[in-house]
């Protein structure tokens, strides 16, 4: 099992790289970096921005700040390692009190473009040490952002594993699902057409672009495992809420995820609703800093057109954003949701299936009717893993059905 999935790992870390060695291979659309584009240029201006901030603190509060860190995570690591019982509790505070540090340095930010700051967080942290130095420019900065994005879909590529074996307890189906994400970069041509390469769409996904997308994704897919692991103690309640912040830090729209899974917990534990506290504990860890950078986010776009539609959401849209969908048009949508609707039967205990449909049907009915999603069918990657893992248990389901089917006549006849 560790070999199969460090084999997959090593796919979906090959094919990206192999693409950014310039060795257009049979099946994926040529590829050649040429800088940060589209998004990522606000994405980098935020890291900077956040780099930066920190020499626009008061020195003195600046101090007081670094002195409070050191104390707070020395108590921190003492109480994780004497005190076992207060994970659950801590998780949930060492997030928060990250959030509320990094809040003082948003605070002093000015607009950089980005609409999310979760992402150019965690890249900011590689770019420190280049803007120490002195060398950071975008080519620095992509050199060093790569890394991380490759690195989230493999965390991705394991949680589908985990989150498909927990659903259905069958390891096939976890590794059905984590093959099909290690070579979507390829299926995803394959079965829309080089649509699917359009706009950016396979590069995002790939993590050559340096987008949100494949933090998201990770953030929601290990989120999702969390829940389904059989034993959901609540230090796994804790980290998937945290989890689920952080995501809504990098993706705005990952909070309705959240909200559905706290609102699905409390129908699972009804009765016992203490059960479901550590989870909202972690859920409510980031929405400080959320709340602080809103004002330099999607309040800054409102007037430009190129960034934010004049008429967002409308249900009118509801009709092209699937059939003008670049990747998941109804071409697409007849190739994949049988197998998936076979993948709910397959499911059959109502907690697993219905985690599964709430992660996997969130976003296509939340971007249905937003006025980009034809031309952005990023906005949908977060549900992938979720759908993927369907999909696997429906063809699992069917595999194992033909293989009863062949092996019924020959005990007949003996």
């Amino acid at each position: 099992m560790v070999v199969t999935l460090a084999v997959l790992a090593a796919v979906r870390i090959f094919v990206p790289l192999a693409e950014l060695a310039h060795a257009d291979l049979p099946g994926l659309p040529a590829y050649r970096h040429d800088g940060l584009t589209g998004d990522a240029t606000g994405f980098y201006a935020a890291s900077r921005q956040f780099i930066s901030a920190w020499g626009r603190l008061p020195r003195i509060g600046l101090a007081l700040l670094a002195l409070f860190v050191l104390a707070f995570g020395a108590w921190f690591v003492r109480e994780w390692l004497r005190r076992p019982e207060r994970r659950v509790w801590l998780v949930p505070l060492g997030a928060l009190v990250v959030g509320l540090v990094v809040a003082a340095d948003v605070a002093e930010q000015d607009p950089s473009g980005a609409a999310v700051f979760g992402w150019p967080l965690v890249w900011a942290l590689p770019l420190l040490p280049a803007r120490a130095i002195g060398h950071l420019d975008e080519n620095v900065a992509f050199a060093l952002g790569l890394p991380l994005q490759l690195a989230f879909n493999v965390v991705t590529l394991v949680a589908i594993f985990f989150a498909g074996l927990y659903a259905t307890g069958r390891r096939s189906v976890g590794l059905v699902a984590a093959a099909v994400w290690a070579f979507w970069p390829f299926l995803s041509g394959a079965i829309a057409g080089h649509s699917a390469w359009q706009n950016g769409s396979w590069a995002i996904d790939a993590g050559l672009h340096m987008y949100t997308e494949p933090l998201s994704t990770a953030l929601c897919a290990t989120a999702l495992a969390l829940l389904l692991s059989p034993r959901l103690t609540e230090l796994r309640l804790a980290l998937a809420g945290t989890a689920l912040s952080f995501a809504t830090l990098v993706k705005l729209s990952n909070g309705i995820t959240a909200g559905l899974g706290l609102a699905l917990l409390a129908w699972r534990f009804r009765g016992e609703w203490r059960r479901v506290l550590p989870f909202a504990a972690g859920a409510l860890s980031f929405a400080p800093l959320v709340l602080v950078y809103w004002p330099l986010s999607y309040p800054k776009l409102f007037d430009d057109p190129q960034s934010w539609p004049q008429k967002p959401f409308a249900l009118s849209y509801l009709t092209r954003s699937w059939s003008d969908s670049l990747v998941f048009d109804p071409h697409t949508l007849a190739i994949v949701l049988p197998l998936a609707a076979l993948g709910c039967f397959a499911v059959r205990r109502p907690w697993p299936l219905a985690l599964l449909a709430v992660w996997t049907l969130v976003n296509p009915i939340f971007y249905s009717f937003y006025a980009n999603t034809p031309q952005h069918p990023r906005f949908l990657y977060a549900s992938l893993p979720s759908f993927f893992v369907l999909w696997a248990a429906g063809a699992v389901a069917v595999v194992r059905a033909l293989a009863a089917a062949r092996a019924s006549p020959r005990t007949s006849s003996a």
